[in-house]
């Protein structure tokens, strides 16, 4: 019902005549749902704003554009934490969101964790503001909530309240504020610089949070941002943890902000967290740990990574950033070590004795002026996440017992004379492939839509990638993943193949070597231009292609998508009755699960952005973990499935049908040309929603072929349509193009046809 009528408004909202009027209904409704949860903190926002206010006059501030200009309405509530994870959080209030959503599981600040706190007191989930009106209301006789635990604070609320009130003034007015010396001897300090471009300031607050909660350890923060919150809340979090210092400095000399905590810090270790960069609180003890089991005057620095996914550095050698520009893949030669010795190391996060720190910390790079002996942890990494600025190494002729060339040809490479920078290649190898033929091991890059870090793992071009990438492993080449900010990446003239996997975003042809466009997914987007400079364009619909490639006049191969066969494929579980959904929403009432569950078909929703458009008792987990897919896909009675519009209307079928299939599954799909000839009854298609109900009402055992015969399917579906199969079509296609090429202008042309 409340699905429906959103869905009613939305609909208003495109209509000229009434859009004025749903706009003006809606400030009053969030205003009246803000004000009638009971967490505005007036002396919060008038210090804000400089101005006293009424209840009335901050809500209506804030819901009439303040959210969006950095209003906010309570302490304990962070716009931006629960920003990705509600429907429609960037179009209206977020406060708003929150407070008409579920509010179980979800995070509200990085100072505490709402969560636990709602499970430590139950009748909170009920309460008007969830547990961020609980915790509100509770504040004088129990102080606010803090950390990991949801605990309250050492610290009153008089003291908390005068805290917030200084700072946000402070924060108007503007100025610095200098790091207050410290006061109580600690284990590990972690020091993190809060630069102005961490858009996800939240997350670095919550790591510092999660780092000062571990007994003897604290963390001092430098605020270099002109937001008022970030001061505000790095403040809050230093009157109520005593082993939290701050300081508030200007944003154009991170290195000096960071030096100042170093020299005013009485830690046994320091770990220090450059500018806008990420870095857990597990990654820093990691950090801490190690050089603790070290001998003295030895700093080590995580695996440093740019802020398109590529490596920034590992370490320095010969005066460079070592491996500046690769894919995190080049670290795959030194295997399973952890500790890699380097000459010096790089960026502006690492971990010391403080003891041992003999230099000023300047510039892009401060850990490159650590004299002693240098270590990168390969199994931790910080990102930047914008772009690296360009490297200022204080210690370009460094002296070291690491011989340089030797981690050069331990990287797997070897110096070439001419060319662009890197001037490296890979030892020329080749590989004997089951069939008894050899091959080239040649060097792939597969080039995605994908965003670079955790929001990567919600998109399915993801793991297509890397499923791709192991099947192509599995026949002897190397393989790198790039992400779509990589795509230009200053070392692709190492790459001897690009694979265009296109889905959303342009990708172009590259200019070094052997060029594949492979197109998966929205193809209403495509043009002919897009398929220009490619040695072979593939598309995921036989009846596209066709029409494309008369249309574009290029020639375009079908290409289905597949399914990893490794991992999809039955394994003997028995059907629980569950009709289950794996997917987001895509903020739109995608009818394959929103009619059946208005139906009442119980319908088990996986998936991250489902709040508001169905009940959320039907909500079974915010995501999954990809490994865990094919037990699910197995047992559940019937899996749902739909696509995107242009693909259903151009024949792209989609990839979850064939991992659905593999696995020994069954599903229900909009039908797609060429459905029903794959998968011969595994998948049942609808055209109209009462097709699907009818199909979802009947015995579902009846509308599927017997056991025996989904065996014999779902096994063709792993033989014929797997990634392994796939590779290997790619794999002819690339040694085709390269032996067309021979004798063209590089060497490395001529050798990859060999």
């Amino acid at each position: 019902m409340l699905s429906a009528l959103r869905s009613r408004v939305r609909a208003a909202r495109d209509l000229p005549l009434l859009r004025p009027l749903v706009a003006r209904a809606d400030l009053v409704w969030w205003a009246r749902v803000i004000r009638r949860a009971g967490v505005v903190d007036l002396d919060y926002v008038s210090a804000q704003v400089g101005r006293p206010l009424s209840e009335a006059a901050a809500v209506r501030l804030y819901v009439r554009g303040g959210y969006r200009r950095g209003l906010r309405l309570s302490p304990l509530f962070v716009d931006t934490a629960v920003g990705d994870h509600l429907p429609e959080a960037w179009r209206v209030p977020a406060l708003y969101a929150y407070l008409v959503a579920d509010p179980r599981g979800l995070q509200v600040s990085p100072l505490w964790n709402a969560a636990v706190y709602g499970e430590a007191h139950p009748d909170a989930w009920e309460s008007p503001g969830g547990p961020l009106g609980h915790a509100w209301r509770a504040r004088h006789t129990h102080s606010l909530p803090f950390g990991p635990d949801a605990t309250p604070s050492a610290a009153a609320w008089p003291r908390l309240a005068q805290a917030i009130v200084e700072a946000t003034a402070h924060a108007r007015r503007g100025g610095e504020v200098a790091a207050a010396p410290a006061r109580i001897p600690l284990a590990r300090e972690m020091i993190v610089a809060l630069g102005p471009g961490e858009w996800d300031f939240d997350e670095s607050l919550a790591e510092a949070v999660a780092f000062a909660a571990a007994p003897g350890q604290g963390v001092a923060i430098a605020v270099m941002d002109d937001r008022t919150e970030d001061w505000m809340l790095a403040s809050l979090l230093s009157a109520g943890t005593p082993r939290v210092r701050v300081s508030r400095r200007r944003h154009d000399d991170a290195s000096r902000a960071i030096d100042e905590l170093v020299r005013t810090s009485l830690a046994e270790v320091v770990v220090v967290r450059g500018p806008n960069e990420t870095l857990t609180a597990e990654g820093a003890e990691r950090l801490a740990a190690r050089v603790e089991s070290a001998p003295a005057r030895t700093h080590v620095g995580p695996v440093w990574r740019d802020g398109d996914g590529t490596l920034a550095a590992v370490g320095a050698v010969l005066g460079e950033r070592f491996l500046a520009g690769h894919p995190i893949e080049d670290l795959a030669p030194f295997g399973d070590e952890v500790s890699l010795g380097v000459p010096a190391l790089a960026g502006s996060t690492f971990a010391t004795r403080r003891a041992d720190i003999d230099a000023a910390l300047v510039g892009a790079d401060p850990a490159s002026a650590l004299t002693g002996s240098a270590v990168v942890a390969l199994d931790v990494e910080s990102r930047t996440r914008s772009m690296v600025t360009a490297p200022s190494l204080a210690r370009p002729d460094v002296e070291a017992d690491v011989d340089a060339e030797d981690l050069v040809r331990r990287a797997g490479w070897e110096r070439v004379t001419h060319g662009p920078q890197p001037r490296l290649r890979r030892p020329r190898r080749s590989f004997l492939l089951a069939d008894g033929s050899t091959v080239p091991v040649l060097r792939w890059a597969l080039r995605t839509a994908t965003p670079v870090g955790p929001r990567a793992e919600g998109w399915g071009d993801t793991h297509f990638a890397r499923a791709l990438a192991a099947a192509l492993r599995r026949l002897g080449q190397e393989v790198v993943i790039d992400s779509y900010a990589a795509r230009n990446r200053s070392t692709r003239h190492l790459d001897d193949v690009t694979v265009a996997l296109r889905g959303p975003e342009p990708l172009d042809a590259s200019p070094h070597g052997v060029s594949l466009l492979w197109i998966i997914s929205h193809p209403d987007e495509i043009v002919a231009a897009d398929t220009q400079g490619f040695d072979r364009v593939f598309a995921a619909s036989a009846p596209w292609a066709r029409t494309a490639g008369a249309e574009f006049g290029t020639r375009i191969d079908p290409l289905l998508q597949c399914t990893d066969a490794t991992r999809f494929r039955p394994t003997g579980r028995e059907r629980n009755g569950g009709i289950l959904f794996v997917g987001t929403a895509r903020g739109i009432l995608r009818p394959s699960i929103v009619e059946p569950i208005r139906a009442g078909i119980p319908v088990d929703v996986i998936g991250p952005d489902w709040r508001g458009w169905i009940p959320a008792s039907r909500i079974r987990a915010t995501g999954i973990a990809n490994q865990e897919l094919p037990a699910l896909y197995e047992a559940a009675d019937v899996v749902l499935n739909d696509h995107w519009p242009a693909m259903q209307k151009r024949g792209f079928v989609g990839n979850r049908l064939f991992d659905v299939v593999a696995a020994g599954g069954r599903a229900i799909s909009d039908r797609v040309e060429g459905i029903d000839d794959l998968f011969a009854g595994a998948v049942r298609t609808w055209g109209t929603v009462p097709e699907l109900i009818g199909i979802l009402s009947g015995d579902l055992d009846d509308a599927f072929p017997p056991p025996p015969r989904l065996e014999a399917i779902a096994a063709r579906i792993r033989a014929e349509h797997s990634f392994d199969a796939r590779a290997r079509a790619l794999l002819d296609a690339a040694l085709e193009a390269r032996r067309t090429r021979l004798g063209s202008v590089s060497d490395d042309t001529t050798r990859l046809a060999e």
